[in-house]
């Protein structure tokens, strides 16, 4: 299908380096769909999910906003092995080999963003809860780290009939995990 899904953190980084690989991927005739931020286990479901060939999450986890990094998962949602990941750089250091794989005319990909693809992965997290569990009794205070689980958690929390505080779940491109998150509890 040459499908490509790639999903994102909430870093300002990530905007360019997401066009930098939509630019590439589409020019080798990849058809790449961006669904904006979502957390990295929403990468590996939406990809098997939406039938991709691949996914890709622009990401450094928790570590400060000024780091970015790549996660590459495969057709059914698996991170790409380590001799996987370095075959792609091979490939990405190849000028040959890329310049053969130019396309052109109707042969170049195409992008387009998917913006409502949150409620499908919501779904997904309630069903893999019991049924019966009721979170009724509980209030929970849900830190975002103002991450890409930002829309997603509480959403999720409170769907589950939670009490749901949130904190730090106003991103700006430049506050994630500043002095918040899994690191500064």
């Amino acid at each position: 299908t040459n499908k490509i899904l790639i999903g994102k953190d909430t870093r300002k980084s990530g905007y360019m380096v997401e066009n930098a690989l939509v630019s590439a991927l589409t020019s080798i005739g990849y058809n790449v769909i961006q669904i904006g931020p979502m957390p990295t286990p929403a990468i590996a479901f939406l990809t098997e999910d939406m039938r991709c060939d691949a996914g890709i999450m622009i990401s450094a986890s928790h570590n400060p906003f000024e780091d970015n990094g790549i996660k590459f998962f495969n057709s059914y949602g698996y991170k790409l092995k380590e001799e996987e990941e370095k075959a792609i750089e091979e490939i990405f250091h190849d000028e040959e080999l890329l310049h053969s794989s130019y396309k052109v005319g109707e042969s170049i990909g195409s992008a387009k963003r998917i913006d409502d693809v949150i409620g499908r992965y919501i779904v997904h997290l309630k069903h893999s809860f019991p049924k019966h569990l009721n979170l009724q009794s509980l209030r929970i205070v849900l830190d975002t780290a103002n991450g890409a689980a930002y829309k997603v958690a509480p959403v999720v929390f409170s769907e589950l009939g939670a009490d749901v505080l949130v904190i730090n779940d106003e991103p700006n491109g430049c506050n994630i995990n500043e002095q918040c998150g899994a690191l500064h509890p």
